[in-house]
């Protein structure tokens, strides 16, 4: 059977934007923001062009650094990690039809929490957007899981955490 991946660790927000780039952005607009100061603020007797300019350069030189200290240095492996926790032995996998599908909304009190849970072969899988509350996850807003459906779901061994669904073309 041929699968496609609905969801997976590989697709969290963490890894959609390298820590460097971050600096790199910060970087670009220091600069620009100085290179603006530098040429259109009037310099007043109370040195506040001075303090913009000391200010925003810090900012720039703190950012270009860590730019280059996050690009040459460090060692950006998150791929390898993913990688290697969806080849651990840790992880099984599961391929069957999603039966026992239930939404559950239990009361909190600051909003609505969406608890979904089912079983493939007899495992139980649980899982709730309470933490980012639809925002990347798989559940309510997005979710296309319901019962008969044919799945295969690789999962974390000791809690049943899921790592990757994939659904039958």
């Amino acid at each position: 059977m041929k699968y496609y991946t609905y969801w997976s660790i590989a697709d969290l927000p963490t890894n959609s934007i390298k820590s460097y780039e971050v600096f790199l952005y910060i970087s670009i607009i220091c600069l620009i923001t100085w290179i603006c100061i530098k040429r259109y603020k009037k310099n007043n007797k109370d040195y506040e062009k001075l303090i913009l300019l000391w200010i925003i350069g810090s900012v720039f030189i703190f950012s270009t650094s860590m730019f280059a200290y996050l690009t040459y240095i460090v060692k950006d492996d998150i791929e390898n990690r993913i990688q290697a926790i969806l080849t651990s032995p840790k992880v099984a996998q599961v391929e069957g039809v999603i039966s026992g599908f239930k939404r559950e909304r239990p009361a909190s009190q600051r909003r609505v929490v969406t608890i979904e849970s089912f079983m493939v072969d007899s495992v139980k899988f649980s899982y709730g957007d309470a933490m980012l509350g639809r925002f990347n996850s798989f559940s309510e807003t997005n979710s296309i899981l319901q019962n008969g459906l044919h799945v295969r779901i690789t999962y974390g061994k000791v809690k049943n955490q899921i790592v990757k669904i994939e659904i039958e073309n």
